[in-house]
C-alpha cells in the first residue's frame, strides 16, 4: 500500500508525539487509498446507526432534558430533535454508543477508537461547516493515531477501562485537524489531551452501571474542548503522553509502537483492521454466541439442554457472570448470551438487547453454562477470538461448534449489504425507513457531501 505524505526529514524519530502530530497534520484526502475511504465511510455509517439507536435510551433521554432544558445549540444530537454546543453534543452523541454494545472496535488496540473520534469530528465538522472529505480525512488521521496509542498501552492496568481513556487523545486530534491545526498545534493537542483523559473503572460494565456511558461521553466532550483550546493557543506539557499517560496506565508501556508504520516508505492503514459487530454484546463474547447460533438447529429446545461448556481465551473467559444484575452487565456475560440465544429463535438486535433478565427460564439456563479459559485458545488471541461451545442434551447427546473470528472482523468481513441492513435496523425505528435510508446513503457517499450539516439534518428528528 502506498504511503501517506512522507514525514519531515527534520523530525526526531525518537520523539513519538512529533511524528504522530506531523503525520496527522500532513495527511490529506488525496493520500487516502480508495479502500481506506470506503472503510471510513462504512465506519461512519455503522457509528451513526449505533448513535441513533442508543439515543432512544431512557436514561440518556432524561439526562439530555436535565442538561439542555430546551436550549438550542448549533450541533445535532443524532436520533433526536435536540441540539447543543459542540462539546455537549459530542458528549450525548458519544454516550449513546455504549448503550447497545454493538459499536466498532480494533482488536489489536483492545479498544473502540471510532466511538470517540466520530462524535467529536461530527460535532466540530458540523459547527464549522466542513465537507465530507474533511470529515473523513480527520477521522482516518485520528484513527491511525488512536490505534498506535492503544497498542502502545495494551493491556491497561487491571481495573482501568479503555472508554474515555487513550482514544480521547485521538478524538482531540480529529477536532484539531478539522480546525486547521499544523504539526505544532497537533502536538500541543496530544500532550494536552494526554493529561485530560478519564480513568474509568471496568466495574461499571460488570455491574451494569449507566455511568459507563459517560466514560465515552465525557471523554469525547473533553476532546472537543481540547481541540478548540489548542486552536486558541493552548500549550501542553512535553512528554505527557510518553512520560505520564502511557507509563501510568499500561502494564508495560511500549512507546516504540506509537510510530510503527509511520516513518517508513510504505504504510499500513490500521483503520482497515477495525471490526464491526452484529450482536449487541461485548466483542469477546461474539464467537461464543456465533457458535451457539450454529448449534441451535440441532437443539430440540432449551429445556433439552443439560449443560453448556464454553472454552475460550482468557479475556473472554472473564465474562462468566451467571446472574448479570442489569441490561448493560448482561452484554458482558457469556452465560446470558448463550442462554438467550438457546431460548429464542428471534435474531433481531432488539431481541437480545431487551431480554428480560428476570425470566425464570433464562435464569435457570444461565446457571447451566460453564465458562473456562483454555490455554491453547488463549495463545491464539489477539490474532483470533477462538471459542468452543459444547452442549450436552438430556439424552446424553453431545454437540460441539468452534468459531475463531466473528462476522465483521477484518479477517471475516461483512458485506456492504449486511452493514447497511444493520444500519437500517438500528436507525429506522427512530427516524423512519425513508429518512434512515437517506441518511445511510449519504454516509456511504460522504465524499460527495459539501457540508456535514446536511448529514446532520438527515440524522435528526424533525418535529
Amino acid at each position: 500500500m502506498r504511503a501517506a505524505a512522507a514525514p519531515r526529514s527534520d523530525l526526531r524519530v525518537d520523539d513519538p508525539v512529533a511524528v504522530l502530530a506531523d503525520f496527522a497534520a500532513r495527511l490529506s484526502w488525496d493520500d487516502l487509498p480508495g479502500e481506506v475511504r470506503r472503510h471510513a465511510a462504512d465506519m461512519l455509517l455503522d457509528t451513526l446507526g449505533v448513535m441513533i439507536w442508543g439515543a432512544q435510551d431512557t436514561f440518556l433521554g432524561a439526562f439530555r432534558q436535565k442538561v439542555l432544558r430546551g436550549e438550542r445549540g448549533s450541533v445535532t444530537i443524532y436520533g433526536t430533535a435536540d441540539r447543543a454546543d459542540p462539546a455537549t453534543a459530542a458528549l450525548f452523541n458519544a454516550a449513546t454508543t455504549t448503550v447497545t454494545q454493538i459499536d466498532e472496535g480494533h482488536r489489536r488496540a483492545l479498544g473502540h477508537p471510532g466511538i470517540h473520534i466520530i462524535p467529536a469530528a461530527l460535532a466540530i465538522a458540523e459547527r464549522e461547516e466542513m465537507s465530507g472529505r474533511d470529515l473523513v480525512t480527520a477521522i482516518v488521521a485520528a484513527y491511525e493515531v488512536a490505534v498506535r496509542i492503544g497498542r502502545s498501552m495494551r493491556p491497561l492496568k487491571p481495573g482501568i477501562h479503555a472508554h474515555g481513556h487513550w482514544a480521547v487523545v485521538a478524538a482531540a486530534v480529529a477536532g484539531a485537524k478539522l480546525l486547521g491545526g499544523d504539526a505544532q498545534m497537533l502536538a500541543e493537542t496530544i500532550e494536552s489531551a494526554a493529561t485530560l483523559t478519564l480513568r474509568p473503572t471496568t466495574r461499571t460494565v460488570n455491574e451494569g452501571a449507566t455511568a459507563h456511558h459517560l466514560g465515552v461521553g465525557l471523554g469525547t466532550q473533553n476532546a472537543v474542548q481540547v481541540a478548540y483550546a489548542a486552536a486558541a493557543g493552548m500549550t501542553g506539557s512535553p512528554g505527557t503522553l510518553t512520560g505520564y499517560l502511557g507509563p501510568d496506565s499500561a502494564v508495560e508501556f511500549r512507546p516504540g509502537l506509537l510510530v510503527e508504520g509511520l516513518t517508513g516508505d510504505a504504510m499500513r492503514f490500521e483503520i482497515l483492521d477495525s471490526y464491526f459487530k452484529f450482536l449487541p454484546m461485548c466483542a469477546h463474547a461474539l464467537t461464543t454466541i456465533e457458535a451457539v447460533d450454529a448449534l441451535r438447529g440441532r437443539v430440540p429446545s432449551a429445556d433439552a439442554v443439560r449443560s453448556v461448556r464454553v472454552r475460550t481465551y482468557g479475556l473472554a473467559a472473564e465474562l462468566s457472570n451467571p446472574r448479570p444484575p442489569a441490561r448493560l452487565a448482561a452484554k458482558f456475560s457469556i452465560p446470558f448470551g448463550v442462554a438467550a440465544r438457546l431460548i429464542s429463535d428471534d435474531r433481531r438486535l432488539s431481541s437480545l438487547h431487551d431480554r428480560d433478565l428476570g425470566d425464570p427460564a433464562l435464569i435457570d439456563l444461565m446457571a447451566r453454562v460453564d465458562v473456562a479459559a483454555d490455554p491453547d485458545l488463549d495463545r491464539l488471541y489477539p490474532n483470533a477470538r477462538p471459542s468452543i461451545v459444547e452442549v450436552e442434551l438430556a439424552d446424553g447427546t453431545r454437540l460441539s461448534e468452534r468459531r475463531d473470528m466473528p462476522k465483521g472482523d477484518a479477517a471475516n468481513p461483512a458485506t456492504a449489504d449486511e452493514l447497511f441492513a444493520k444500519f437500517l435496523e438500528l436507525a429506522s425505528p427512530a427516524l423512519g425507513q425513508r429518512q434512515a435510508d437517506e441518511l445511510g446513503r449519504m454516509a456511504l457517499a460522504i465524499a460527495d457531501v459539501d457540508s456535514v450539516a446536511d448529514l446532520a439534518w438527515a440524522g435528526a428528528k424533525h418535529i
